[in-house]
């Protein structure tokens, strides 16, 4: 569910978290009467987009072990991500964990929580990358950066052993650019000694 194989830049594959939860309570009718009693009429209670994607979240974290490199994704999701990842150190259940953002936003944000930082230019080798996706599809191919930080976010995710992709299943399409929204391109200088080393 973790595997990526990122060799031609153009392709990421990988499989989507995808957070569901119902519950479903039966209607119940009183006995010894014939008229029905809606006691408990059907009730199916939903969660939230946000708890959605904090539960996937959450569960992608789970992937990070003491001692680890990790790219920081950016987004709405990723944020969840991020925190979880600042809970954890602070209660001592992670150490050592050195975060590479993807963004000055996912910076900002890890260093509030007191998650240590460095440049891919100071960690090149990442273990574990953990961000959202806009995108994706049947083959688990996506589409990335309608956030702003597609660069950074491919360049981190390219130097990293393990990536994982948190989605929910809003992001599901048949197809890429099922969504109907716009491609994202971006040209940037950033991290221009990995390039060169590349």
């Amino acid at each position: 569910i973790t595997e990526s194989d990122l060799s031609s830049g153009l392709r990421i594959k990988m499989a989507a978290f995808i957070a569901k939860s119902a519950f479903v309570a039966r209607p119940t009718v009183r006995p010894f009467t014939r008229r029905r009693v809606p006691m408990a009429a059907q009730v199916q209670a939903t969660l939230s987009q946000d708890e959605l994607k904090k539960q996937a979240a959450w569960k992608a974290v789970d992937y990070v072990k003491s001692g680890m490199i990790v790219g920081l994704g950016t987004g709405s999701t990723a944020a969840f991500a991020v925190d979880r990842l600042g809970q954890l150190l602070k209660d001592g259940t992670l150490k050592d964990i050195v975060g590479v953002p993807t963004s000055i936003r996912t910076y900002e944000q890890a260093k509030s929580l007191g998650i240590p930082l460095a440049t891919l230019d100071e960690q090149p080798k990442i273990d574990v990358a953990i961000d959202g996706a806009d995108e994706v599809d049947p083959n688990l191919d996506v589409v990335k950066g309608r956030g702003g930080a597609l660069l950074r976010e491919k360049m981190v995710e390219m130097a990293s052993d393990k990536f994982v992709c948190i989605v929910d299943d809003t992001k599901l399409v048949e197809g890429l650019g099922g969504s109907k929204l716009a491609m994202p391109v971006e040209i940037v200088q950033f991290c221009h000694k990995y390039t060169v080393q590349r």
